[in-house]
């Protein structure tokens, strides 16, 4: 059936899709990272016990990322992602609700699930099934929905934690999730055909028919399992960088609103960022736009390092350059999943980076409270993710050099 709208629906699903990254990942886990040190300080932890919080998340949401395709094709990705954006809503009143230990580590549970349950695997499904072509733009204005959250919600979340309290803070965020997942459930659709659309189409191309990309020959088991391991690297590298970027800075000393304003400066670079890899990506295929990504992140991770220093200029320039690397953390994968196992093998690929993400920052998320408690800093903690990051960039160009994956798109 011919898709001639003047606006295609798939542009809502994006939106939908966006909203959802924005509450899931953007708000239950980026900017968890604004309200960290004021839990902690608050609930008298100490480093160990605040980054055992991040651990049980991230075990959760290995869970997740194990049963999330499984979740969306029982309950269709509509049902799926509003019921688990009120389970984030449900963590955020009891974040606020309680003081005590073992209760935020259930909280934190609920988000580590719905990180996974309404994030990137059910996004790209909801892009795959409504897109066939600008696939990567369409991924990078999703993911970008992670990023705006950590634009806008810190410093208000802040300024609410310093002139009223923690529990105020937390209950504001649970109330603008409620109307998020409602404004989600009445945007998003499973499938084109539900609305009587087949997928997005570039202009004038609707007729032709598609091309289902095939996954190339020279992707072996041993291949697989370096793409595997550097996804494992990637996950506890940037997820857990990402969360530990407020007490990174401010057990270095700097004032809470800077540290806060830090955070969303890294959140509008991540979203400029993924858009424009997405763009990238789409322009001149999945192996050029990875040189990219990586060295960004590198340079920016390696300013991280520099936090000690107190120098305000790095610490913002660590924020910029990182934010625009961090499209490695979210839309790179389904676009490898895609460069290495073809349109067929998609879904399962991604399962398996996303699962191998996930055990990553399960594994390694006990080391940045360890360290600091050890060193009074987290900055040896960063040096040790800059060199995984770069472990894990060495193993992606040797698959895609060795496969000849994601080259140039036809025109």
């Amino acid at each position: 059936m011919s898709t001639t709208h003047r606006v295609h629906y798939a542009w809502v699903i994006c939106l939908a899709g966006t909203l959802m990254l924005f509450t899931s990942i953007g708000l239950g886990v980026n900017v968890f990272s604004a309200f960290q040190p004021h839990l902690m300080a608050y609930a008298n932890l100490t480093n160990t016990q605040g980054s055992f919080i991040i651990t049980v998340r991230s075990f959760f949401l290995l869970v997740g990322m194990t049963t999330a395709t499984w979740l969306a094709n029982r309950l269709g990705l509509r049902l799926a992602g509003t019921l688990t954006l009120l389970m984030v809503a449900f963590s955020s009143f009891l974040f606020g609700a309680v003081r005590q230990f073992p209760l935020y580590c259930v909280a934190a549970a609920l988000v580590g699930l719905s990180y996974s349950w309404a994030g990137m695997i059910p996004a790209s499904l909801l892009i795959s099934r409504w897109f066939h072509d600008r696939q990567a733009l369409a991924l990078g204005i999703v993911s970008a929905g992670t990023g705006l959250a950590t634009i806008v919600a810190p410093v208000p979340f802040t300024i609410l934690i310093e002139r009223f309290s923690l529990r105020v803070s937390f209950w504001t965020e649970a109330v603008i999730v409620l109307v998020f997942a409602l404004l989600y459930f009445l945007l998003a659709r499973n499938t084109p055909e539900e609305m009587g659309l087949s997928p997005y189409r570039l202009a004038g191309l609707e007729d032709t028919p598609a091309q289902p990309k095939q996954a190339p020959k020279g992707v072996t088991k041993a291949r697989w399992y370096a793409i595997l391991v550097a996804c494992f690297c990637v996950g506890s590298t940037t997820s857990l960088g990402i969360s530990n970027m407020g007490v990174l800075y401010s057990t270095a000393g700097y004032d809470p609103t800077v540290v806060a304003q830090l955070i969303s400066v890294m959140g509008l670079c991540m979203m400029v960022g993924k858009v424009a890899y997405g763009q990238v990506a789409d322009r001149v295929g999945g192996r050029l736009s990875n040189y990219l990504i990586y060295a960004l992140a590198l340079v920016g991770y390696a300013l991280c390092c520099l936090a000690d220093t107190k120098s305000v200029p790095l610490a913002y320039a660590a924020m910029i350059i990182t934010g625009l690397g961090m499209p490695v953390s979210t839309v790179a994968l389904p676009i490898w999943a895609r460069d290495l196992c073809g349109d067929e093998g998609h879904a399962q690929g991604l399962k398996w980076l996303q699962s191998m993400y996930g055990l990553g920052i399960f594994v390694i998320g006990p080391i940045p409270g360890a360290l600091a408690d050890a060193t009074g800093s987290y900055v040896p903690t960063y040096a040790i993710f800059l060199g995984m990051l770069t472990l894990s960039l060495v193993l992606v160009a040797y698959v895609y050099a060795r496969t000849q994956a994601g080259g140039r798109p036809a025109r």
